[in-house]
């Protein structure tokens, strides 16, 4: 009978061998990737200081949305990834539930995400404007979480990896062209808690993004369950 420490161990183990796993050389061309993308939007804020980020801005551009398309690249190969090497069935023929095995992938993706938006945040902060770094880190995980799930559960679906990652991308597209029209209500994805609507009463503001965080997360796993459930029913078939 194991003891908790080994249990807890025997966890920690699993945990990094799946990050090992998924991430590969990920973590060197997000790094760059960022670099890039950070470096380009300083220097048009050194040469166009006009041009400045407010600090709802400054989530949105510098956070949000290269968030949730690094949610995207983490993701959409991790099932493709695993059909292409030819170890997908081989999975489903180990003793672990294979809800265990993708359940525990999953949460190294999601630490690994919220680790990048944290540091990403501090980055923003530091470097573009001031806005509350580790509320506004975890507040863009939110979104980052359900498109995660999302295109893990294209990924479930497609054989392709680039399907699932351009499906996913068009949902951040169609977000963002409609988002005049949502940017103030309980369904945009990438809703700023911290700037508050002219008109708009602060508790009922309050609850507007209580809604909107606690839907995403919800809808993220709702997505998550749905793509383990299908590959319930392929194991089944496989057997």
């Amino acid at each position: 009978m194991l003891t908790w420490t080994a249990l807890l161990a025997s966890v920690v183990s699993l945990g990094l061998l799946s990050a090992r796993i998924i991430l590969h050389r990920k973590l060197l061309f997000m790094a760059a990737g960022i670099a890039i993308y950070y470096g380009i939007l300083y220097a048009l804020a050194v040469f166009r200081p006009d041009d400045g980020f407010t600090a709802g801005k400054a989530l949105y551009v510098l956070v949000e949305i290269p968030g949730v398309v690094l949610a995207i690249y983490l993701t959409m190969d991790l099932v493709a990834g695993e059909r292409d090497r030819r170890t997908l069935e081989t999975l489903f023929s180990t003793s672990t539930s294979h809800y265990g095995i993708w359940t525990m992938r999953m949460v190294a993706v999601y630490v690994v995400l919220a680790v990048t938006l944290l540091a990403m945040s501090v980055a923003a902060y530091f470097l573009f404007a001031e806005f509350p770094v580790v509320l506004g880190g975890f507040n863009a995980f939110t979104p980052a979480f359900l498109i995660v799930n999302l295109t893990f559960f294209f990924s479930v679906y497609c054989k392709s990896s680039n399907t699932a990652g351009m499906l996913s991308l068009a949902v951040i597209v169609a977000v963002l062209l409609s988002a005049e029209q949502l940017k103030e209500t309980y369904y945009f994805l990438f809703l700023n808690p911290f700037n508050l609507p002219m008109g708009v009463d602060a508790a009922v503001w309050t609850e507007m993004v209580l809604l909107n965080r606690s839907g995403l997360m919800l809808g993220g796993g709702l997505l998550l369950f749905l793509g383990l459930r299908h590959m319930a029913q392929r194991e089944r078939l496989l057997s």
